[in-house]
């Protein structure tokens, strides 16, 4: 396995664990923003959501949420041909995580063909959705440029509680 691997399956080790509805919190802002080191997103009404999951030293963790069922603007269903809510905010969350953990600029993946993420940026990711209550949230997972985690990580360390309880 070479270095490249070993860390996409270390990332997909760690969403596995963390991307669970027990790492995220969904509530009021204040609520949200007093959780430290947590990574945060905000849905249309007035919510917060954040997740802290514990990685090791070069990883970076992103999130956006959508409340799941909301209705898609007739602009963004003119683009993406389709005004399904299910089909929609996956494909959006998925892509603002990327764009977040990659440091694109915001909303330069709206030119992304049918909003999926590119095959080049998909190597370097790692993402899943879950679904707290009513809202839809997609967490995602890289490496810092020039890091491979996990590679000195020992057995169990980077396992811990649910942060949100």
């Amino acid at each position: 396995m070479t270095g490249l691997d070993g860390a996409h399956a270390c990332l997909q080790d760690l969403i596995s664990t963390y991307a669970v509805a027990d790492f995220l919190l969904v509530g009021d802002r204040d609520l949200v923003r007093s959780i430290p080191d947590a990574v945060r997103s905000y849905v249309a009404d007035g919510r917060a959501v954040a997740w802290n999951p514990v990685v090791p030293q070069g990883v970076s963790a992103a999130i956006d949420a959508e409340i799941a069922l909301q209705p898609v603007s007739p602009a963004l269903a003119r683009r993406l041909r389709c005004d399904d809510p299910d089909e929609v905010w996956p494909r959006w969350t998925r892509c603002e995580v990327a764009a977040k953990l990659l440091n694109l600029p915001v909303l330069s993946w709206l030119n992304w063909p049918n909003l999926e993420v590119p095959a080049a940026f998909v190597r370097r990711v790692v993402m899943a959705q879950v679904v707290v209550g009513d809202v839809l949230v997609c967490c995602g997972l890289t490496w810092d440029d020039g890091a491979l985690p996990c590679n000195d990580r020992a057995p169990g360390q980077g396992e811990g509680e649910p942060a949100m309880q």
